[in-house]
């Protein structure tokens, strides 16, 4: 055989038999790589989003409550994206297009500012704007958000209080909402009357009312609520992220992927602890030299024995001296951990010694750490949030993490608060402007055929987060000065009008005006007050002019 063919033979695989072997034929697939077989191990199935909701809604949904209410790490990280999310309240920056309607700029602005200040008082009046008269529209968003960090959906019931109602209460406006708990809301489905998950749709999947589980004197019973008012408003606001669970009437908690890794979490940290209080119990031991049973055996032999001189007398004094010890332990104490005054006392020849616990080992933090990591990604939070554990973070990782997690804040607040006040706020303004306490061009008649153009609207909640506010003030003042950036936007960020703040800031400079001298604008030079209004180093340009 030639050299060459013996080198193919070396490289030919044991399995292909050699050179007179067919070789294998190669596959390029999916998954194909997974020769171990752990892929084949995990199992799947192909179906609609909708049936795994359905199966496992129920369990999912007691389970992220026991963790919001049972775990601090979870009660913890449901504060903090409420916080988040909605901040003190989601502020209204009403963004109607009037200008069809006869309306100037200015005339807009200050229609828009007296929608903005009569809603105001609505939503922190609890009497007026909840059903029951005990939450704020921001305490419901609150209690929406923790419905949809348990079930990924929240819903809510519009009523009108009629005017009697209304008298009887001493109330002025009659739009009030409620929160709805999504397990009132069975998911009843059946397909040939129209139900599918506790929603009625009509032939084109329009939904049209909802099943809702009252309890009423004490007893169980399920309602059909229309979807819409006679007028077309919104009646029932059922809010979820529909991208998260798509062609899925229903939605399932954003923590369920993470339920395992919280538990296994809380396992971790108790089997810990157990293992360390046990070996905080048993760490002082007392190390004698008393003899065994073995010993005494044999002085008791010792002491029968006729063939050695001596030996009773012997045996006699070893058993009394340590006859002494045992006398001498009878009647002196050993404490660890109780009075600090008492001196300890031990027998003849002994030594106490103490040990050191050898638990939580040092993959303990690590391991930990990292459980906490795929939480905090799973709920869309820093790791920080989570753990409120800032000791490895510098300037450049909290910028990133912040950046990295900010448009999932953004983006959780269009989807699940933002949809439902605004749906408030809809049915508020219809009514206002329909009894006429809220003026409108044309009427109420040409409030409706614009409806859309005029219930426009931006929910602003608390801005994003920053390492350093003076560097970020710094961009911002970069920005403006080179024309990339508006106050609109900046504004819009820090969660403010800025229409308001200027006007703010304009009566500010009015009234300051021969007093002081006014701190807003640019500094340019001056005593003390350094190029630029001294800017930090870097950052600094010659005046203009």
């Amino acid at each position: 055989m030639s050299l060459a063919k013996k080198a193919l033979n070396l490289l030919l695989p044991a399995s292909s038999g050699g050179q007179n072997a067919a070789p294998t034929k190669a596959r390029m697939r999916y998954m194909g790589h997974d020769t171990a077989g752990v892929l084949s191990m995990r199992r799947a199935v192909t179906r609609d989003v909708k049936v795994d909701i359905r199966e496992a809604v129920r369990r999912s949904f007691a389970l992220a409550f026991d963790f919001m209410q049972n775990s601090g790490w979870i009660a913890g990280a449901a504060d903090q994206i409420i916080v988040d999310t909605i901040g003190v309240e989601l502020k209204l920056n009403a963004r109607p297009d009037l200008s069809r309607l006869g309306y100037n700029d200015k005339e807009r602005s200050d229609w828009c500012r007296q929608v903005e200040d009569e809603w105001r008082r609505y939503v922190w009046n609890p009497g007026e704007c909840d059903l029951a008269g005990k939450s704020t529209v921001a305490e419901t968003l609150d209690g929406l958000m923790r419905y949809y960090l348990a079930a990924g959906e929240g819903f809510g019931i519009l009523d009108f209080m009629n005017a009697p109602t209304r008298a009887r209460y001493g109330l002025i406006t009659g739009t009030k909402v409620s929160l709805v708990s999504p397990h009132r809301v069975p998911h009843k489905t059946s397909l040939v009357e129209g139900w599918d998950g506790g929603i009625y749709h009509d032939e084109i999947g329009r939904v049209q009312a909802y099943k809702f589980r009252r309890n009423e004197s004490g007893v169980e019973r399920e309602v059909d609520v229309p979807a819409r008012f006679g007028n077309g408003l919104t009646k029932v606001l059922h809010v979820m992220d529909r991208g998260s669970t798509p062609n899925s009437p229903r939605a399932i908690s954003p923590m369920t992927p993470c339920f395992k890794t919280i538990a296994q979490s809380d396992q971790l940290a108790d089997a810990t602890l157990t293992t360390a209080l046990l070996q905080t119990a048993f760490a002082a031991t007392i190390r004698s030299p008393e003899a065994s049973a073995d010993a005494f055996e044999g002085l008791q032999m010792l002491q029968e024995s006729t063939n050695f001189e001596g030996a009773k007398a012997l045996a006699s004094d070893l058993l009394e001296v340590w006859n002494h010890r045992i006398d001498a332990l009878k009647n002196k104490t050993l404490s660890i951990g109780g009075d600090a005054s008492q001196i300890n006392h031990l027998g003849p020849g002994e030594a106490l010694e103490i040990h050191g616990t050898k638990t939580p080992g040092p993959q303990y933090v690590p391991f930990q750490q990292n459980m906490q990591r795929e939480i905090a990604r799973c709920l869309g939070i820093t790791f920080e949030n989570l753990t409120m554990d800032h000791s490895d973070a510098s300037y450049s990782s909290t910028r990133m993490s912040v950046a990295s997690i900010w448009p999932i804040v953004t983006r959780r607040r269009e989807r699940i608060p933002a949809p439902f006040v605004q749906g408030i706020y809809e049915a508020w303004l219809d009514e206002m402007i329909g009894t006429g306490r809220i003026p409108f061009k044309g009427g109420y008649r040409a409030f409706r055929a614009n409806f859309e153009r005029v219930v426009d609207a931006e929910w602003r909640g608390p801005e994003k987060p920053e390492a350093d506010p003076y560097k970020a003030a710094l961009a911002n003042k970069v920005e403006l000065e080179s024309g990339t950036a508006t106050l609109q936007r900046i504004y819009a960020a820090k969660g403010l009008d800025w229409e308001e703040e200027t006007d703010q800031i304009a009566r500010e400079v009015k009234k300051l005006s021969g007093v002081i001298t006014a701190p807003h604008g640019r500094k340019v030079g001056g005593d003390g007050a350094g190029p630029n209004g001294a800017a930090a180093e870097g950052m600094r340009e010659p005046a203009n002019g």
